[in-house]
């Protein structure tokens, strides 16, 4: 068994078919699909059921997932070992993104890092279930570090730490009955259209467990596409006071009732240690947050 053909099964795990994978790895689509068949005539086991138009993972292809990533941690590592030994720290760092960070002075973070450690290239992943997504792929080894939006500080398993705090914000129109009187109330949001973002993002959870009780007319995956249907008066919106000061055109409105609180924090694995060149990553990110 070699680790490429762990690496190409596991390349079709995450793109569900040969020519992606290959695609992904910037080979040729035979030479993916000849060494997963040599891996499962090593294993005696087939690992995926070949279907017109996907590959789907069988019991034992599931089994073999997480072994397989080990593999390629187990890689990195000695790697990582004689880079360290060199003082030449280097090497690709995944990290979870969060849409629209301004709190936290990022470009300054991995600018310092590139200047530092030039070998170091960050591979920055957007999950579509924001930071619930995040926790995941830390969890799976997928990522090495995680953004995470208004987490708590204690997760099992995994090693968070707070970067910044700001309030939630509401965004309306500017002629809004909000913008008139200058706050809003929780409850006020029961009569309102009120623009939502997915379950998993942090705002969500804020809003989720602070106003339960509120009529959602809309959910965006863009906070800057929802602050613009709140400005053009198609309902009000949630979000974090630095992106709503940075990116809205409509008024912006406190909450007087409650303390809506959005924290952001970086995480990772606290079963795995940090590699070199995730470790400068995140030392960089909390420097920077400081």
């Amino acid at each position: 068994m070699e680790l490429r053909q762990l690496d190409y099964f596991l390349a079709c795990c995450e793109h569900g078919t040969f020519t992606a994978a290959a695609r992904s790895l910037h080979v040729v689509q035979s030479a993916v699909s000849t060494a997963v068949a040599k891996l499962e005539k090593e294993l005696g086991e087939r690992l995926f059921d070949r279907t017109s138009t996907v590959l789907v993972l069988t019991d034992a292809g599931r089994a073999v997932i997480e072994p397989a990533r080990a593999a390629q941690r187990a890689r990195a590592d000695v790697f990582d070992a004689i880079s360290g030994v060199r003082g030449d720290i280097r090497g690709e760092v995944s990290v979870g993104a969060l849409v629209n960070v301004v709190s936290i002075d990022l470009a300054g973070a991995f600018a310092a890092v590139h200047r530092r450690h030039p070998g170091i290239t960050i591979a920055m992943r957007q999950n579509p279930r924001g930071s619930a997504g995040n926790i995941v792929g830390v969890r799976s080894g997928t990522l090495d570090l995680a953004f995470l939006g208004a987490y708590p500080t204690t997760i099992p398993g995994i090693t968070v730490h707070l970067l910044a705090s700001e309030p939630l914000v509401l965004v309306c129109a500017p002629d809004h009955r909000f913008a008139e009187t200058g706050t809003f109330a929780t409850a006020d949001l029961a009569d309102e259209r009120v623009i939502d973002y997915p379950p998993g993002w942090g705002t969500r959870a804020v809003v989720d467990r602070e106003i339960p009780h509120r009529r959602t007319v809309i959910e965006v995956a863009d906070q800057v596409f929802g602050m613009s249907l709140a400005a053009n008066g198609f309902g009000v919106t949630l979000v974090p006071v630095g992106v709503a000061r940075t990116q809205s055109d409509g008024a912006i409105i406190p909450c007087s009732d409650k303390r809506l609180t959005w924290d952001i924090s970086i995480a990772h694995s606290s079963e795995r240690t940090p590699s070199n060149a995730a470790r400068a990553v995140l030392d960089a990110v909390l420097q920077f947050a400081s």
